[in-house]
Order: C-alpha cells, then sequence, then structure tokens
C-alpha cells in the first residue's frame, strides 16, 4: 500500500477496515482524511469531529499555533485556513458556532471539564495556548476537553454483487447530537443540538465494528469513536461527488485489497468491472 492511502485512515486502522470489508462482504470507500488530522489520531486529549461539528479542520500551522488538523474558527483565526478555504470555513463555522461556547481570553483549562459550559463544544480562546482558536468537545462540560480533528468519512458501503455506489437500498433517517442536556435548556435550544444522519443497511455495523477494534488499541476510548455517521452517499445525487476515495475491498482485484479511486469516473468504470457484477 502506497504513501497516498495514508492520507485517507491511520496506518495502524487500515486493518481494521480490511477486515470489516471481509466480514460484512462489502467495498468500504473513504473519503480523505488528510495527513494533519490523522497526525493527531490515537493521542490522549484528542478525538474525531463528530456529526454534528459541521467546522472545518485547519490546513496550516501559523507561528507558535499549532491548529493544522484541528477544527479551528475562521473567525478567530482566519490565517489557520489556506485563501483558497477559508470562504468555506466561514460558512460551515456558521453551520455549527451555535454548539459552541465561546469563553473569555483566559480560555479553558485541558486537565479539567468546562464547568458552566452549555453546549457541546467550546474554544480555546487563550492567545498563549498552542491550539489557540481550536474547538474541543467537553459535552456541556462534563468532560475533559477533547481537541477535535477529523475522523473517518463514509463515502460509500457497497455490497458484494453491485455494480453501483448507490444500490437503491433502504436508507434509515436518525438523528444525531450531544445526549447530555443542561437542566433549563428549552426544547428550541435541545433541537439545535441535533442533526440529521442518514444509515444504509451496513452503515451501524460496519461503523461499530471498526470503532471497536480501534478502542481495543487506543490510549483514549472517546478519541476511538472515528466512524460517527452514515455515508455520504446516501444523501442522493448531492452527495455523489468527483473527489479520491480509498477502497477497502472484500475480495482481491488485480492482487491488491485496497485501491484509490482519484475521481468519479474512476469509481464508475472500476465497480463496472466483471469482480463486482
Amino acid at each position: 500500500m502506497g504513501l497516498e492511502s495514508r492520507e485517507f485512515v491511520h496506518v495502524d486502522h487500515m486493518p481494521y477496515f480490511a477486515a470489516a470489508a471481509k466480514m460484512f462482504h462489502c467495498q468500504i470507500l473513504v473519503r480523505k482524511t488528510g495527513h494533519w488530522s490523522l497526525s493527531w489520531v490515537g493521542r490522549c486529549g484528542y478525538t474525531g469531529k463528530r456529526a454534528d461539528m459541521k467546522g472545518k479542520t485547519s490546513d496550516q500551522n501559523v507561528g507558535q499555533y499549532l491548529s493544522a488538523g484541528l477544527v479551528c474558527s475562521p473567525e478567530l483565526r482566519p490565517n489557520a485556513f489556506t485563501p483558497e478555504r477559508l470562504a468555506s470555513a466561514r460558512e460551515e463555522w456558521a453551520h455549527s458556532k451555535h454548539l459552541v461556547t465561546v469563553p473569555d481570553a483566559r480560555g479553558f483549562s485541558d486537565d479539567r471539564p468546562a464547568r458552566g459550559c452549555r453546549t457541546p463544544y467550546i474554544l480555546q480562546t487563550n492567545p498563549d495556548h498552542k491550539h489557540y482558536g481550536c474547538v474541543a468537545l467537553t459535552d456541556m462540560g462534563l468532560l475533559t476537553p477533547r481537541y477535535v480533528h477529523g475522523d473517518y468519512d463514509l463515502y460509500a458501503i457497497v455490497p458484494e454483487g453491485s455494480a453501483h455506489l448507490a444500490t437503491n437500498t433502504p436508507i434509515t433517517e436518525s438523528h444525531l447530537g450531544s445526549t447530555m442536556k443542561p437542566s433549563g435548556m428549552g426544547l428550541e435550544e435541545q433541537l439545535k443540538l441535533q442533526v440529521k444522519n442518514l444509515e444504509g443497511p451496513l452503515s451501524f455495523r460496519v461503523a461499530n465494528y471498526i470503532n471497536v477494534k480501534i478502542a481495543g488499541s487506543s490510549p483514549d476510548l472517546l478519541g476511538s469513536l472515528m466512524v460517527n455517521h452514515g455515508e455520504q452517499v446516501n444523501l442522493g445525487p448531492k452527495g455523489i461527488k468527483d473527489e479520491p476515495v480509498l477502497a477497502f475491498l472484500s475480495k482481491k482485484v488485480d492482487g491488491e485489497w485496497t485501491r484509490v479511486l482519484n475521481t468519479l469516473q474512476e469509481q464508475v468504470l472500476f465497480f463496472r468491472r466483471k469482480e463486482f457484477s
């Protein structure tokens, strides 16, 4: 497996995806995670991005601040994003900022719960902190903060015998988000904490298998939750993207168990092969 594959899944976790593809008789396609986010995976005090957090991960470190690969506020730290990503980072931040408590300039401590936080996340506002401008999961201040890095974003789960990314299988709608609600929080506020999740028939089993395997090798149980929502293609036509994905295969193709598919055309042509008919 070439170095390019390591932009998608941490090298330690690749065997878990491969085993899941064989066990559930499917092809698992994963979107690009990026080496910066993967550099934080498995460290205590860090965790994968949940479905309710739409904020973008930073793509560059600036000066003393280490933000690359972590969800970062483009309002507080616009220079943490390259110019071509800044506009989309601001747009996505607007969808999630209601989930993020912004403390005063003292920020918060990394080694104790942020008591009084009424949202799932909190922003590090201490300008002397190495993660200044980054977001941490606290779940209403009940958890010791974990800075949020990119998770594994499943693109598609293609069952054996299917030559199509969108298999017309039943999609189940659920809602994800914090289950910890402070007393006194009204219904309207509670609803803002939830986001829609669309799962295919294998979504839960594949995600649960991989997360349990990661948990067995992780020093931080919370940080081992790396597959947190359904597949991208469950969104329908708008979910089909012309982007690179890493495919974990249920059987060898050309002597390989994995294949990087760089474009949508490559994806379509690959699954038209006789091995998938």
